[in-house]
């Protein structure tokens, strides 16, 4: 039998399986954390029902749905049934008619399915109000150069929360090359996610951002947690940090290569014409090794070091070698306090 379900946190906790029935393009904006999309509508047919329901009426809107959905309807819920089985939360816009008309249909199959009161509106609401009550309690932050190794560190730590990985996006002007950034909304939607999985009766690793990564905007709270945490300073020599941008793009990916050379172009106004032209031809002869060093020492240093004049470091750990700098970080971290008694240990609660 369907319910409807108005307690976010609860709900999701108790979804096997997120089910999206807005549009491809509502979904692409932003979309709750692992749910799949079963658009009862394409973007163009929500947008012709959206009108006559403003122009003309509920009544036609409704009809017009029916029609345009009667032709394809044993296809939509074909599509479910990956899905049988499995407790199964469906949402729309603002749990209105779609998510209901969903969830009468898959009920009155024998499919274990419930709706999400409110819909993706109320997720948002919550979404926000939990990023700005949600954070780590012990939080160490690594801070340290571009090329250090920071993102292959949190990658190891198993008690970490990487922005770059949430955010698709290497927080640098080359870091949307070959990634597809996620848009605001749905990087709050990966990081509360992420949030909800942390413990916080333990330290947690987080690298050391500004207020944004990319184009994403970081929730003040977490900005205050990263300002004011347990500063780590990671450290690597020039080769190791040279070698291990390089590993991160490809160098037969033309699309990649156009990209690269695009941001480095946009350099412009810092490093004069004449310099970045020379560092163009050399992208373009293969000598990656020479381009990275160069933006490293004229560009990326000077503007890191000069952001974090004035921070103090508990600790400074160098990652030549990976294996070695994790067992130091791992081993640190376990000497650092515990939070007090009452401190939430995941998701907020005691």
């Amino acid at each position: 039998m369907s319910t409807d379900r108005s307690d976010i946190a609860a709900a999701l906790a108790d979804a096997t399986a997120i089910v999206d029935v807005r549009s491809p393009g509502e979904y692409a904006k932003g979309h709750i954390a692992g749910a799949v999309n079963i658009p009862l509508f394409s973007n163009a047919e929500r947008g012709d029902i959206g009108t006559l329901y403003k122009q003309v009426g509920q009544q036609q809107a409704i009809r017009h749905g029916l029609e345009v959905l009667g032709g394809r309807l044993a296809a939509f819920v074909d599509a479910f049934t990956p899905h049988h089985g499995q407790a199964v939360l469906v949402y729309c816009a603002r749990g209105g008619m779609r998510s209901k008309a969903v969830v009468s249909l898959l009920d009155s199959l024998g499919h274990n399915v419930t709706r999400l009161a409110g819909g993706y509106k109320a997720f948002r609401n919550h979404v926000l109000a939990e990023l700005e009550r949600l954070v780590p309690p012990t939080p160490l932050i690594l801070h340290g150069c571009t090329g250090v190794g920071k993102t292959q560190l949190l990658e190891q730590l198993s008690n970490a929360l990487d922005l770059e990985a949430l955010a698709q996006h290497r927080s640098s002007l080359f870091g949307a090359v070959g990634l597809t950034p996620r848009t605001q909304q749905q990087f709050e939607a990966e990081l509360l996610a992420r949030l909800v999985e942390l413990d916080f009766s333990q330290p947690v690793w987080v690298e050391g951002e500004s207020r944004k990564v990319g184009d994403a905007i970081l929730p003040a709270a977490l900005r205050d947690v990263i300002r004011t945490g347990t500063a780590v300073l990671i450290t690597a020599s020039m080769a190791t940090r040279v070698q291990r941008i390089i590993a991160e793009y490809s160098r037969d990916d033309p699309a990649i290569l156009a990209a690269l050379d695009e941001a480095l172009h946009s350099l412009i106004p810092h490093l004069g014409r004449q310099r970045v032209h020379t560092l163009s031809d050399a992208l373009h002869a293969g000598d990656l090794e020479f381009v990275v060093q160069t933006l490293l020492e004229e560009h990326y240093d000077p503007r890191y070091l000069h952001a974090m004049r004035g921070y103090r470091y508990t600790l400074e750990v160098n990652s030549d070698d990976l294996d070695d700098a994790i067992a130091q970080l791992r081993a640190f971290a376990a000497t650092q306090g515990a939070p007090a008694a009452d401190a939430p240990r995941r998701h907020g609660l005691a």
